[in-house]
């Protein structure tokens, strides 16, 4: 034991390598606001126990084995620890499951935007000098004489069961950060896998749809899904600046509904549209396999379906989500042409010019809000600014820079106005169809409300960003049609259950559809509502005091 301790006392750089790699982030933890402090100990208790067990068994192998593992261990955590310790410094949060696995889903293109909106040179040269400091370490570690394991076999095997333990015991592993990082992206690479698969064998089984309410009119639905559009800066919903002028005119005319009471299922856009397109939810994860999706329920129901999509997706199925989406008929990549939203609007037109006596299911997917603000909008709708108008409220957290990232929110939102009004006014052109149209955001965008923050992130989750403005507009042949649908604005709403009222609406009866769930039946029942794992009642009661 003596001998075992000499050697470890000798070998400083070692352990300061292994602490770095290992114990950096957990002592930090306490940064985290989304974790308890039990978890912030249970952190640091796996950690140490890794760090210890990894410090006993380097003595038993060569200086020269010692360096290869721990480039190895350097190579395999230098960029999730990049990546976990950047969302602490910067959001004070520690990834859980879900936004770990979103990063996994998100596209090349979105990353690069969020890259930029919070690059700085400080994060540049923090990254740097984090991946350089270990670097160094593993080429001034010293040669030691390795001890022989036969002369210490107890605490050899110990700490052998220790490592193991800690690498195969998910609940365990879950505390070491790059452990999970991998873990997480296995599981999610399996669970693609077999969804993909699955879904594409149920293309070629039965599955009946019966359409109800059918006339000889044909219809044209479309679903236009906005992206990080908060309630909270629109005037339709009594935000001091008029960023809905366009839209504030047809709710005069009562011709627009505006939904009051509704809140996404998540706040990052790929889980979102997990639930919006298809029928599993929290309780039931299954159903995402088990039942048709979206586009399939009006593929099978003999509609013409379109995607008209300004976010990039892929038609090599490199995600679930992608698979949801190329399951329309007629599908459209505007996203390629890297415009503002207006990209989309050519597109539909021609597809309504198209004269047709088939029902069709349109779908747009837009760029939104999404940061940075500032690209998401042409210059002649630079209209804020809070040095001329003063609308935006004081507080201690929104600073002259912050004020200014709100004029460039408040921008999109005037912009995005303008796209969702040309949507309808398309759709009043078609005279001798039943039209209808439904607007919903993915999820919300927290600017600056309680604090120094501007965005979406599920561990800091807050109410702006999972409340969501939802609007309907119908032509007048539709509501002649469908005076059976209840269009209650006040009506507490998850866009979880989106696709049994978007099947309500559009008269499809299919195994699996459950009225009670849909917000336009007379049998709907309101009930709990989760962001996430996350109560909506919780996350109000710990923001809106």
């Amino acid at each position: 034991m003596n001998q075992l301790l000499d050697i470890l006392k000798h070998k400083k750089l070692q352990f300061f390598f292994l602490f770095y790699i290992l114990l950096l982030l957990p002592i930090l933890s306490p940064l985290a606001e989304n974790i308890s402090i039990l978890d912030k100990l249970a952190i640091f208790l796996v950690c140490g126990l890794l760090f210890m067990s990894i410090s006993i068994l380097s003595v038993f192998i060569s200086s020269k084995s010692e360096k290869i593992i721990y480039s190895v261990l350097l190579t395999i955590s230098i960029i999730p620890g990049a990546i976990f310790l950047s969302y602490l410094l910067f959001a004070h949060v520690l990834l859980e499951q879900n936004s770990v696995t979103s990063l996994f889903e998100t596209n090349p293109e979105e990353s690069k935007e969020f890259v930029a909106y919070y690059l700085s040179i400080w994060v540049i040269v923090g990254v740097l000098v984090y991946t350089a400091i270990p670097i160094v370490m593993i080429c001034k570690m010293k040669s030691f004489k390795r001890l022989k394991v036969k002369d210490h076999k107890a605490i050899f095997i110990l700490s052998i069961i220790v490592l193991v333990s800690i690498v195969s015991i998910n609940r365990v592993s879950r505390s070491v950060y790059f452990i999970n990082f991998y873990k997480t992206f296995v599981s999610y690479k399996l669970r693609v896998s077999y969804e993909i698969k699955t879904i594409k064998e149920r293309q070629n089984q039965p599955f009946e749809v019966k359409v109800t309410h059918q006339d000889s009119l044909p219809q044209t639905i479309v679903i236009v899904i906005g992206e990080s559009l908060t309630k909270r800066h629109m005037s339709l919903y009594g935000y001091a600046r008029n960023t809905n002028p366009l839209l504030s005119n047809l709710v005069k005319s009562n011709q627009l509904h505006v939904y009051t009471d509704v809140v996404s299922p998540q706040v990052h856009t790929i889980p979102v549209m997990r639930s919006l397109l298809t029928m599993s939810d929290l309780e039931h994860p299954e159903y995402f396999t088990k039942y048709p999706s979206l586009f399939e329920l009006f593929n099978r129901a003999d509609y013409d379906t379109y995607l008209i999509s300004n976010q990039e997706f892929s038609e090599k199925y490199r995600s679930s989500y992608d698979v949801l989406l190329t399951l329309a008929k007629n599908k459209y990549n505007v996203a390629q042409h890297k415009q503002h939203d207006d990209v989309v609007l050519d597109t539909f037109h021609e597809i309504l010019d198209n004269q047709t006596i088939k029902n069709r299911f349109i779908v747009i997917h837009l760029i939104g809000n999404h940061m940075a603000y500032e690209f998401r909008y042409p210059k002649e709708y630079i209209v804020f600014n809070n040095a001329n108008d003063n609308l935006v409220d004081t507080a201690i957290f929104r600073d002259k820079q912050a004020k200014k990232t709100i004029d460039k929110y408040d921008n999109s939102v005037l912009y995005n106005d303008f796209i969702i009004n040309s949507v309808i006014k398309s759709l009043e052109g078609l005279q001798n169809q039943k039209t209808a149209m439904i607007y919903l955001s993915d999820h919300g965008e927290e600017l600056y409300d309680y604090r120094e923050f501007a965005g979406h992130a599920y561990e800091k989750v807050s109410p702006p960003m999972c409340e969501i403005p939802f609007m309907v507009w119908m032509s007048d042949n539709y509501k002649k049609n469908r005076s059976d649908l209840v269009l209650d604005i006040n009506r507490p709403y998850s866009t979880q259950d989106f696709i049994y009222t978007i099947s309500d609406m559009s008269g499809l009866e299919y195994e699996g559809y459950d009225d009670s769930r849909s917000l336009f039946s007379t049998h709907f029942e309101p009930k709990e509502r989760f962001v996430g794992e996350k109560k909506y009642t919780k996350i109000k009661e710990k923001f809106d005091k």
